[in-house]
């Protein structure tokens, strides 16, 4: 593999991206830059080029508003309360989220598919703002993978009750480093024969 200054930029920033909630809050990010991110999440791969991408741009005080459907979901589902209020806060801990979902489709495959795709569009976000100087963090939690607290939030995002949201993405303006992580070594079965 050919290296030059490309391939050591995209391997620098892989390498360099990590989770970092450490943001400004009193510093936006334009809309520009936002939309910038959703277009390039469009490039991952896509085999079956069914454009699955569902995006919901949650900033101000829609967050707390988000926040608290999520947090009332939650406590009517029993949840308990150390759990519901971090529901009730989640959305504000950076001053942009996006909620990235993927489409469902009747065919089982093509669904399996739309789903990866949104996650690899997710993963040129968070590369693209490390590159751009954003803090970036892709978190789950009861308002993606609990129907009971999922539902009322895909509705308050303008999402379908059966798009699937693969990630919350967390973004604002570094305020401070990311923590350093230490990878495990890698499982590889070399196949020859």
């Amino acid at each position: 593999m050919a290296e030059n200054g490309a391939y050591a930029a995209v391997a620098a920033t892989i390498r360099g991206r990590r989770s970092n909630m450490n943001v400004d809050h009193a510093a936006p990010i334009d809309d520009a830059a936002i939309d910038e991110l959703i277009e390039l999440a469009r490039w991952a791969p896509n085999h079956f080029r069914t454009n699955p991408f569902r995006f919901s741009v949650i900033r101000g005080a829609a967050r707390g508003r988000l926040g608290q459907i999520a947090a009332d979901a939650l406590a009517a589902a029993g949840g308990q309360p150390p759990v519901v209020e971090r529901q009730r806060v989640q959305f504000e801990r950076t001053p942009v989220v996006l909620a990235v979902a993927a489409a469902p489709d009747a065919d089982p495959v093509k669904h399996l598919e739309n789903r990866y795709t949104v996650a690899a569009g997710v993963q040129n976000i968070l590369l693209a703002a490390t590159a751009g100087g954003l803090a970036s963090a892709w978190r789950s939690g009861p308002a993606m993978v609990d129907p009971a607290v999922a539902g009322p939030v895909k509705a308050a995002l303008g999402l379908a009750p059966d798009d699937e949201i693969v990630a919350y993405v967390y973004l604002g303006q570094q305020a401070g480093p990311p923590g350093n992580r230490e990878l495990p070594p890698a499982v590889v079965n070399r196949i020859n024969s």
